[in-house]
Order: C-alpha cells, then sequence, then structure tokens
C-alpha cells in the first residue's frame, strides 16, 4: 500500500499504545518513520516497522527539553533530508482529584502533554516551512471537551492542545502546513489500562456491527490494534 509512499513521517510517544499504532499503520501505508519516545522500547517499534519493508529509525529523546527535541529533529532530517508528516503523541495521564493534586504532578502533565506538543511542533515546523509543505496531527482527547473527575491535569493540558492547534493552523497556512487535532474517546492502550478497567463498558457501549462500518474499521485498524 503506497498512500503515504516516499513521506516521512516523525511520530513521538511510538513506544506503545496509539502512537506505535499510529507508526506502524504509517508505515504499512508507505512511509518511513521517525519512531520517537523517553523509552528505548521504541526501538522494538523500530524493528517491527523494518519488518514491515519500511525504513525507520527510533530516537530516544525527551519532548519537554528542547535540546533533546532539536537534536532528535536533526537526527531525523539527516536521516531522510526531510519531514512531511509530524504526529504529536507523546503524553501521560495523572490522575488526582484537584483537592489533592501534587504541583509537581501537575507540573509533569503540562510539560509532557502540552510543553511536548510546542517544542515539538515549533521544531518540525520549521523544517516543514523550508519546504512549504506538511501535515501535523495533534493526538488530544475527548477529555479535551468535557470535564472528568480526578484528571484535572491531564483535561486541561489537553483542552492546551487544542487551542495550540487552532493557533498553529492559522500561523501554518501560508506555508502550505495543514495542522487538525484527533481526539480519542477510551482507548485500550497500556496507559489506560494502568488507570482504568474500560475494556468491560467500552465494549457495551460499542454497536456489535462496528467492525463493518469501513470509517469505523479504519479507526479500529489504526488504533484499537495495538
Amino acid at each position: 500500500m503506497t498512500l503515504f509512499a516516499n513521506k516521512v513521517a516523525f511520530v513521538t510517544g511510538a513506544s506503545q499504545g496509539i502512537g506505535k499504532a499510529t507508526a506502524l499503520i504509517l508505515a504499512k501505508y508507505g512511509a518511513y518513520i521517525v519512531a520517537v519516545d523517553i523509552s528505548k522500547e521504541v526501538e522494538r517499534t523500530a524493528e517491527e516497522i523494518k519488518q514491515l519493508g519500511r525504513e525507520c529509525i527510533s530516537v530516544i529523546t525527551d519532548v519537554t527539553n528542547r535540546e533533546r527535541v532539536e537534536s532528535a529533529v536533526k537526527t531525523a532530517i539527516k536521516q531522510f533530508d526531510k519531514l512531511d508528516i509530524l504526529v504529536n503523541c507523546a503524553g501521560i495521564v495523572s490522575s488526582s482529584l484537584l483537592l489533592d493534586l501534587p504541583e509537581e504532578l501537575w507540573d509533569k502533565t503540562i510539560d509532557v502533554n502540552l510543553k511536548g506538543v510546542y517544542l515539538v511542533s515549533q521544531a518540525v515546523s520549521k523544517e516543514m516551512v523550508k519546504r512549504r509543505t506538511g501535515k501535523i496531527v495533534n493526538i488530544s482527547s475527548q477529555a479535551s471537551k468535557v470535564g472528568e473527575i480526578g484528571n484535572g491535569a491531564y483535561c486541561a493540558s489537553k483542552a492546551g492542545v487544542n487551542a495550540l492547534t487552532q493557533v498553529l493552523a492559522l500561523e501554518l497556512a501560508p506555508y502550505n502546513i495543514n495542522v487538525n487535532a484527533v481526539c480519542p474517546g477510551y482507548t485500550d492502550t497500556e496507559i489506560m489500562q494502568k488507570v482504568f478497567e474500560i475494556r468491560g463498558p467500552i465494549e457495551q457501549m460499542t454497536p456489535a456491527d462496528y467492525e463493518k462500518d469501513l470509517l469505523s474499521q479504519c479507526a479500529f485498524e489504526a488504533y484499537g490494534q495495538t
């Protein structure tokens, strides 16, 4: 499949969950992948992508650190000479009632989920501006639209991602760079399994024939199988 043939995708949070699934499906459809994560597990993602016959490099970095982000982008440019797609997927979930939420947990959640999007988008978009083309997709959340008890920091960070996405879309449009956010609901990934027991309730709310619908199947393939 060659939908993204010769395109280079920079995917953060690629060691597990939605980030890993996104990297794999972009590779499946022809893209070269820069798999980025703070965890060494991202190297496994790179190996799986290579088994698909796609070129891939893994870069271990901290999206909250400007120098490390810029170094990761330089590594990607050195390898592939361009970046066509950015998927900002690195994120954490913090669970605590606001009255009990430690300041350090608030800071860490905002840093990873929001500052990380800012730093990576800034570094990658500078390369895209040079070529006057690019696609940026920020992985936000339904939690950005509704409050969730015990998820104050997470909800705030994802609402910030939505606002930042809108600003980036306006500022980068003159350079033919599209910026969008995707807001998934509960997704059965490693990070969610540590916080919620979600499979049973979500399956009960899901129509039995959802896989028969083409759009649902595409979403299931991209995000449901990790």
